[in-house]
């Protein structure tokens, strides 16, 4: 059966725009496979996966601070009741829908860093967003601060693959003039073809992009563009071949987040050489109705992390993973007239793992010295990147965030 041209723009050309690459994806310039052993990491090397919590949680009902009659006279309606607070001390606990991070807690591999910010904070979800995802509060930047640490600390390695992606949309994290980083939807989305069908569809499709993108006789401006087709139509059944290494002796739950985790771990386990990944999870912008909607996303953090980690120790990389999750910003401390709260400030961070030094860092806010009703910030979030980038991924913290910051002790 002939190929359409409706046919190839569905199931071809699609797997270039998610995938989202350019370049030599495969192949170094010595023709040799970036996945043989010698382009790989080494068993040792730590894996970063950063969460991004989009809308700007509540941290006042994550890290709740249940030991201050102000919490409740603030929120009428949002608080939590002392007895439903997963107490971590007798000040402050966890949200009642967050009991697998509760018990990483109890066991030690959980960071909470209290009161995360910056200075003069943007109540934006565009531009506090940027703020984060390129570490430039005073400037915009077009440089994303996990490119720069790739950039400086990983640009000796040819493998396409050392950071990665995974969700519906790219993060200015990544963004680099240097470099093009995968995005990666799921392995579903990569399946060309009919399993009753499956050789001659493959070969349909593999000759179509073979002659599209054939470069002989084309104009040297063209040559590029052509060779990476080539190379994105080749870097889909790498990486399946990499999921294929993967045994899935853990239940993951039924969400897009726990999914996107679940691919992270199948990367790894097929031994991608990835050194950096980052999911997303949405629906935090809370200004009505909050209490029933931010018990189900953190259900849904807290479900698909819980299962992530026990996967890790399953595989045994527990030790070499770890997992910061942030957000824009906060939430205000009064709620408002809607039964939800209003784009606020300082938020606590987590940070998940096996070597993790688990605890509670830095201080609550006040909820009573507030900034025009936001709480102020006790930690700048370029902190706990500088922490990451020099105790844990074993980079330039300085060279990527522009100076030196205080170094914390969660590592």
């Amino acid at each position: 059966m002939k190929l359409t041209r409706r046919d190839f723009l569905l199931k071809g050309s699609a797997l270039i725009a998610t995938l989202g690459l350019g370049g030599g994806l495969i192949y170094n310039h010595f023709g040799k496979s970036v996945f043989t052993p010698e382009a790989e990491s080494s068993a040792d090397d730590p894996i970063l996966v950063v969460v991004q919590l989009n809308g700007g949680n509540d941290g006042i009902n994550t890290l709740i601070p249940y030991g201050q009659g102000v919490y409740y006279d603030e929120r009428p309606t949002l608080a939590y009741k002392q007895n439903e607070v997963l107490a971590l001390d007798n000040q402050v606990g966890l949200h009642p829908s967050l009991a697998g991070m509760a018990a990483l807690y109890k066991l030690g591999k959980l960071a909470i860093i209290q009161g995360v910010g910056y200075p003069k904070p943007d109540h934006s979800h565009f531009r506090s967003m940027e703020i984060w995802q390129t570490a430039e509060p005073d400037t915009i930047s077009h440089s994303g601060w996990l490119a720069r640490y790739v950039e400086s600390s990983l640009m000796r390695s040819d493998n396409p693959l050392k950071a990665i992606q995974i969700g519906n949309a790219a993060s200015k994290a990544f963004s680099s003039d240097k470099l093009n980083f995968p995005v990666i939807q799921s392995l579903e989305s990569y399946q060309l073809i009919d399993p009753k069908t499956a050789m001659m569809e493959k070969n349909r499709i593999l000759k179509a992009f073979q002659d599209m993108y054939n470069p002989d006789g084309q104009l040297d401006q063209l040559r590029v563009a052509s060779q990476r087709g080539r190379d994105a139509y080749q870097s889909v059944e790498a990486i399946h071949a990499l999921s294929a290494n993967y045994v899935n002796k853990i239940t993951y739950p039924n969400s897009g987040f726990a999914r996107d985790l679940q691919l992270v771990s199948k990367l790894l386990a097929g031994g991608a050489g990835t050194r950096v990944f980052q999911v997303q999870l949405g629906g935090f912008d809370d200004h009505a109705d909050e209490k029933e909607q931010h018990a189900r996303v953190l259900q849904q953090l807290d479900e698909g992390l819980t299962a992530f980690y026990k996967d890790m120790e399953t595989q045994g990389l527990q030790d070499r993973v770890a997992v910061m999750i942030f957000s824009e910003f906060g939430r205000r401390v009064r709620e408002n007239g809607s039964g939800g709260t209003d784009h606020g400030t300082a938020a606590p961070m987590f940070v998940l793992g096996g070597r993790v030094k688990g605890g509670l860092y830095g201080d609550y806010p006040s909820l009573t010295q507030l900034d025009n009703g936001d709480l102020k910030y006790e930690v700048d979030f370029r902190a706990v990147y500088g922490t990451l980038i020099d105790k844990w991924l074993q980079g330039d913290a300085a060279g990527v965030l522009g100076k030196s910051y205080e170094k914390l002790t969660f590592i």
